[in-house]
């Protein structure tokens, strides 16, 4: 479960993304906001995953969860999908009256460091895409310094910092 998040702007996230984690930012953005129901006694439809992922317990905020964040995200990956002339069947319809009752805290959890390391994560996944995608200001912000551990963002990197080595070097060959 992920959402990628390399501006807190959704609109220009949801831009910039490849489309196969555009299309999955949609799927997973619903995912979290149904986890919240779940977490907040609101949705009782039996089903326990994700409760206690890194990126629900980041938005969840404790129990005021940031709603409102994770819906624009939602919407924007939605609208970026349609605009690429792309189908898109699926919509908040069936939960957006419950996420009314829960505790809302404005704004994002997202900060600069969170946009950083999405960057990085997203460059690692498909650099030919995000090398073309992110200003080169980005991509040599990202290759010039080291990792910050953020819990269900990047940590496999700290798993196999060899691989992670590697990685890096093969998108500073395609500069």
């Amino acid at each position: 479960m992920q959402i990628f998040r390399p501006y807190v702007d959704w609109v220009k996230s949801a831009a910039v993304l490849d489309d196969l984690r555009l299309g999955k930012q949609r799927v997973e953005a619903k995912q979290v906001l149904n986890v919240f129901l779940r977490k907040a006694g609101i949705l009782r439809d039996g089903l326990r995953g994700w409760l206690n992922h890194p990126i629900v317990l980041l938005y969840y905020n404790d129990g005021r969860p940031y709603v409102d964040d994770v819906v624009g995200m939602f919407t924007a990956c939605v609208k970026e999908w349609m605009r690429r002339g792309k189908q898109s069947n699926i919509n908040l319809d069936d939960i957006r009256h419950l996420l009314d009752q829960l505790e809302k805290t404005p704004g994002t959890p997202i900060t600069r460091l969170h946009e950083i390391e999405y960057r990085r994560i997203l460059l690692l996944k498909n650099p030919d895409h995000y090398i073309r995608t992110f200003t080169e200001e980005e991509v040599r912000e990202v290759l010039e310094t080291e990792p910050v551990k953020i819990s269900g963002i990047n940590s496999w990197i700290f798993d196999d910092m060899r691989l992670y080595r590697r990685l890096l070097k093969k998108i500073k060959s395609k500069l």
